[in-house]
This record gives C-alpha cells, structure tokens and sequence, in this order.
C-alpha cells in the first residue's frame, strides 16, 4: 500500500482502504482484460495496471484509479508471485 499512497501523494489524494471492498462484475472484466497480456508475465500485468493508475491520477480521474486498485488487488491475491519484492541494496564493499 505504500506504493500507491507514493503514486497518489501528488495529487493530494490518499490511498483507500480496499479491506471491506467486494470486487464487481466489472473489476472481473478489467481483470479479464488486463490478463489477456498474461503471457508477458504476471509482473509485466502489475506493471501496467500500476502505469494506468499512475495514468489516471495524473487526469484526475480518481474514481477510474480506484477501480483500478481494486483490479490490483485482486491479481495479488490471485497470483502472489506477481508481488514486487523490494531489492536487497548491495552491501558495500571496503575491501576493494
């Protein structure tokens, strides 16, 4: 969640909660939708749904991103592995 308040930040809007929230027919279709680039990998898929969250906040448009987190939400819980793992910073070598 800390990504997306990062993504919302600028425009002075605040992440919601998505617990209590029930995915819709249509956030099945926007699913639907964004898996069909599933060959491209599921990482790839999160990558584009977060660019057109980033997209839509930049329009202003706060209700279609919203929609969209929700559509993110449920790829998480469906595929885990499309999760983006923080990098480990390389340890600084004072050897060399």
């Amino acid at each position: 969640m800390t990504q997306l308040a990062e993504i919302l930040a600028p425009s002075g809007l605040v992440p919601p909660s998505l617990d209590g929230v029930a995915p819709s027919r249509a956030h099945e279709r926007a699913l639907a939708s964004y898996l069909l680039n599933r060959h491209r990998g599921v990482a790839a898929v999160r990558d584009i749904l977060v660019a057109d969250i980033r997209a839509y906040v930049d329009l202003g448009q706060a209700r279609a991103a919203v929609d969209l987190m929700v559509v993110l939400k449920m790829l998480l819980a469906r595929w885990p592995e499309a999760r983006r793992r923080a990098q480990r910073p390389l340890a600084w070598d004072a050897t060399a």
